[in-house]
């Protein structure tokens, strides 16, 4: 009898250790899982709900403030379109290129993420007898940064008509994209231009008086009267140079990201 209580004893001690170990392993094969999930998720929290944007918005009306709010709760990103003419391009130093990655730096692109469509050489009534408009309608934009051809149109088209396409492109893009907050720029200055500066202030006055926002990037360039300008611009003041490029940006860069 001795004996066989003895054997039982052992029999119970073996199972206590062989159940212990089970135990143990399967503890320790589940920690680092768990542990990779809670860091993967708290670098999620970081780069999405951060909050820190808020303070980067105090030059941006409330229309893209609320936008931007909508964008950190959702998750979906607000869609910053860009459209104007062969004064921009998606060269890296290019004035749309570098509002982006300051926008990227600041906001994150999982907050704004940026779209450019550059149209060479267009003018407003073509951009109207084209229905070019369609494009920004297809792309459904929530925010909306034009410049609508305005050095193109000089000369050309003339401020009136200009200002009589652009109320037909409006139109259409209010209608169909809901909600969409539009920002109206002027085309670079050039050198000594007489006319051409009455129509900015003409383009200007036309976004106030219809409800949408304008900014003037003019004033981060040298004055257009000063030869000093000839060094931003191309030969046919067309395009840009990189010092013009930079001072666009600048202007916009202190729109968009409030120091």
């Amino acid at each position: 009898m001795k004996v066989f209580v003895n054997i039982l004893a052992i029999i119970v001690l073996i199972a206590t250790i062989v159940a212990g170990k089970i135990y143990w392993d399967s503890n320790t094969s589940a920690a680092p899982a768990s542990q990779e999930k809670s860091t993967s998720d708290s670098s999620e929290s970081k780069a999405v709900s951060g909050g820190s944007w808020e303070s980067y918005t105090s030059n941006l009306p409330d229309s893209i403030v609320d936008k931007l709010a909508q964008a950190s709760e959702t998750g979906e990103p607000m869609n910053l379109m860009i459209v104007g003419s062969q004064a921009m391009s998606k060269d890296e130093n290019s004035w749309p290129m570098l509002l982006k990655a300051e926008l990227d730096k600041t906001y994150g692109s999982s907050l704004i993420d940026v779209t450019v469509y550059e149209y060479e050489g267009m003018n407003t009534l073509e951009f109207v007898r084209g229905n070019t408009y369609e494009d920004i309608v297809k792309a459904d934009p929530d925010v909306l940064l034009f410049e609508p051809f305005l050095l193109n149109d000089n000369g050309v088209v003339g401020i009136k008509n200009t200002l009589d396409n652009l109320s037909v492109i409006m139109s259409h893009i209010t209608k169909e994209v809901d909600g969409v907050v539009t920002i109206l720029q002027p085309s670079q200055p050039i050198y000594n231009a007489t006319n051409y500066p009455k129509e900015a202030k003409e383009l200007e006055l036309f976004s106030k008086e219809n409800g949408y926002e304008y900014v003037d990037h003019w004033g981060s360039w040298p004055d257009y009267t000063s030869e000093e300008i000839l060094e931003y611009l191309s030969e046919d003041q067309r395009t840009l140079t990189d010092k013009g490029h930079k001072a666009w940006s600048e202007a916009l860069i202190n729109y968009f990201v409030a120091s």
